[in-house]
């Protein structure tokens, strides 16, 4: 198995501009755009800033995704309006909203996939999607084509969750999902991973060529100096009375460990320990945050604040923290981590498969086995009596932020295109 011996940038390293790669390059993934009446097209913001980063080294770039006809929502960007968009190309494919309708729709989505693979000449799909990874459908046209074909893993939704209830449907889902998604994985020329586990269970041909390449959306313009992490810290520090400031970013939902985060709060403030959580973001459990925080009686304190558009502002606002709280109970490996990095903010984490893989335990963060409340309770009232430590570890993390941007990331991938062309041409 070939893994992560890639190339790394140095901080402040000059580096000429990509070599633009001219072969027909197809993106095939279960990312929607929305079309209005007028035919305006839309896409999710974070989406479009990774679509950009693609732009930058293929020059001839197509997107076959699910489109619907609907008005959008959201953090959204108008495609027309966005010069970095203007030689990609773009095949809509029909909006599944549901298991059914993806039956339905399958052979007018097959044969769209078919004249779209044979159009191209590098293929690159996921595994991971909703009602139908796209790789399903994408995997037998490409091998039956002979089209040179990468796969990148960032996550793996399919799984259950350890020590959680599922129906026999569920379980069913859940075992075909990781059979056809390892042979997808297996049949490709190229895969990616963010995080070894995945690598280490998904690819069982160990020969193929694959590489582990963390996901991160950090520019460099959002890495702060040192100094002035220095500065930030010491007014942290200074600040009084003595209290633990900790943030949760993400969505609201059982998956991210927030039902734990929320009775180790309750475990604090029983233990009348100086400790503030503020949480960011929407989801299911809005109104379990919104009642835990008026539980609380003595010295924990939380603050439900909604939601921050990515950028700028939510930077500016992890400055205020000792420490980022991700208490992630799936195995997926979140970008806030390096978000945080960014703003020398260390990460209090859950001892997971894609937290270990970003998180440098007692060096740019603590990871503990804390996917229940005692345990989080725990490692939170411990980061509160070290301050220091935390600042320690939040300058480390600024450090291997700079290593880790989401321009490297797509460096790194260009690398590998380049490899994998030679290869398919030999």
């Amino acid at each position: 198995m070939t893994s992560t011996s890639l190339n790394t940038r140095e901080h402040g390293a000059t580096e000429p501009p990509l070599k633009p790669i001219e072969q027909r390059y197809l993106l095939v993934l279960n990312i929607k755009s929305s079309c209005d009446s007028k035919g305006s097209r839309y896409l999710d913001r974070l989406w479009a800033k990774d679509l950009t980063e693609h732009f930058k080294y293929l020059k001839n770039f197509t997107l076959a995704s699910p489109s619907a006809l609907e008005t959008p929502t959201g953090n959204t960007i108008e495609v027309e309006k966005e010069p970095s968009f203007a030689g990609a190309k773009f095949i809509d494919l029909p909006w599944q909203n549901s298991y059914a309708k993806a039956i339905l729709l399958l052979p007018t989505t097959v044969a769209q996939l078919w004249g779209a693979i044979a159009s191209s000449d590098l293929v690159h799909s996921g595994v991971a999607g909703w009602p139908i990874p796209m790789a399903w459908l994408v995997t037998p046209i490409a091998l039956l084509q002979r089209k040179p074909y990468l796969i990148v893993v960032e996550s793996a939704p399919w799984r259950l969750q350890p020590g959680t209830a599922a129906s026999i449907k569920a379980k069913i889902l859940a075992n075909l999902s990781e059979t056809l998604n390892r042979w997808c994985i297996n049949s490709a020329d190229l895969t990616i991973f963010t995080q070894s586990e995945y690598q280490q269970s998904l690819l069982t041909k160990r020969h193929k060529p694959s590489y582990i390449i963390n996901a991160s959306w950090i520019d460099e313009a959002n890495i702060i100096s040192d100094g002035d992490a220095t500065k930030i810290w010491h007014e942290k520090l200074s600040a009084s009375p003595k209290q633990l400031k900790i943030v949760f970013v993400g969505r609201l939902h059982p998956d991210k460990g927030l039902l734990v985060l929320l009775e180790a709060m309750k475990i604090l403030d029983e233990q009348n320990i100086a400790v503030k959580l503020d949480i960011l973001g929407e989801g299911e459990l809005l109104s379990n945050c919104q009642a835990a925080s008026k539980d609380l009686q003595k010295s924990a304190q939380i603050e439900v604040l909604g939601t921050l558009p990515y950028g700028p502002k939510l930077f500016e606002r992890f400055q205020q923290y000792h420490a980022l709280v991700v208490p992630s109970l799936s195995d997926e490996q979140p970008r806030v981590v390096y978000d945080a990095y960014s703003q020398a903010l260390p990460v209090l984490a859950n001892n997971t498969a894609g937290l270990r893989d970003c998180i440098e335990n007692g060096i740019t963060g603590s990871i503990a086995n804390c996917d229940n409340p005692a345990a989080l309770a725990n490692l939170l009232k411990q980061s509160g009596e070290n301050l220091n430590l935390l600042q320690n570890m939040g300058m480390a993390a600024l450090k291997k932020a700079r290593s880790l941007t989401h321009q490297e990331m797509h460096r790194q991938r260009w690398q590998l295109l380049l490899k994998m062309l030679d290869r398919s041409a030999k």
